[in-house]
């Protein structure tokens, strides 16, 4: 059982009060019993703090005033919270070996130290490194290349010839490597354009459940190192995503565009093919975004949620700014060709 010293060890942090006090689990501020470690991030939730029964709460030291009982000091309580919690709660580990129901090829490079589960299939050629864990009913294509340590969880696809990194984490349902969105019209008919790139997964990417990353159509879809990306998010072909950038749920990229270093997508963003997007940039949810971002800032779309009279009359206000334009572009040349009579007729005089 871990001492409040030991959490403060482990993530940095300055201890307030008993060092050797015994903390048992992590709960939130509101609920917490004097076992347990909580946390506050956001000021606004401060209030909390006069009323919570919590045995130590990781806060800013600005906010020490606020909490006279024991506390873990840190400037990032959020991500103190985050290791504190692996600690407590570690990822399951694989239980190790193949099922007898898995179908691996005979030219497969297997490590000894992998874990396949029941019905997994994986194609020729491929290579599981150590501490792989492929649960049940995943498909491993032919000539896939998968890292130490990544956990794929049931049902995920790995098409042919992708490649994913090590200590990745792909959630159930999501599809790596399909083809593209990607057709030629010839006389009201659309012909298939092969897909002969792949998708290649840098180091610690997270993918959520049902998501689809497309393969490149001659070059690679990449996904940098530490991007994590939420559930149901589409990554459309050739796309590049920068190192660490994060992705929100319901999240839609087209082909050909480039996010940067960095960035932070939020959720139900659409963004156009063949956009550019600079490093540090955050995009707020429902955004879309069709030109090039390359300066980095925060960028934001689309009406929030209102009364319904009210957003009617915006629409039709907005639906009519052509025409306001126009108008005041007459009468600024009416007035500029005033000015111009008036300073005419005073030279004459």
């Amino acid at each position: 059982m871990p001492t409040l010293g030991d959490l403060a060890t482990l993530v940095g942090a300055e201890v307030q009060g008993d060092p050797c006090y015994a903390i048992t689990a992590v709960a939130p501020l509101a609920s917490a019993g004097p076992g347990d470690i909580a946390f506050l991030s956001d000021g606004r939730l401060r209030h909390l703090l006069a009323e919570s029964k919590a045995g130590a709460v990781i806060l800013r030291p600005g906010d020490a005033r606020y909490f006279p009982g024991r506390a873990l000091h840190t400037a990032n309580p959020y991500a103190a919270y985050a290791r504190i919690m692996q600690y407590f709660y570690p990822a399951a580990r694989a239980p190790g070996g193949v099922h007898h129901s898995a179908q691996i090829a005979r030219d497969v490079q297997l490590d000894p130290a992998a874990c396949i589960d029941a019905y997994v299939v994986v194609g020729a050629g491929a290579v599981i490194e150590a501490d792989v864990w492929l649960e049940a009913g995943v498909f491993v294509g032919a000539e896939v290349h998968i890292g130490r340590g990544t956990h794929l969880y049931p049902g995920v696809k790995i098409y042919a010839r992708c490649e994913i990194g090590p200590r990745c984490i792909v959630h159930a349902g999501a599809v790596i490597g399909g083809d593209g969105f990607g057709f030629a019209e010839e006389n009201g008919v659309y012909l298939k354009i092969p897909h002969i790139g792949r998708v290649r997964i840098g180091a610690d990417v997270e993918i959520g459940a049902n998501s689809c990353i497309d393969r490149g159509a001659l070059e690679d879809t990449y996904i940098g190192d530490g991007v994590k990306i939420d559930n149901l998010v589409q990554i459309g072909h050739n796309v590049v995503v920068g190192a660490h950038t994060v992705i929100a749920g319901q999240t839609g990229i087209a082909g050909s565009s480039r996010l940067g270093r960095h960035c932070r997508v939020g959720g139900q963003v659409g963004i156009n093919g063949h956009i550019d997007i600079a490093d540090h940039t955050a995009i707020a949810g429902r955004s879309s975004v069709v030109h090039h971002v390359r300066q980095a800032g925060v960028y934001s779309s689309v009406l929030p949620a209102q009364e319904n009279r009210r957003w009617r009359r915006t629409v039709a206000r907005i639906d009519d700014l052509d025409g306001l334009f126009r108008r005041v572009k007459r009468l600024e040349q009416a007035a500029g060709q005033g000015i111009q009579a008036s300073r005419e007729h005073t030279d004459s005089d």
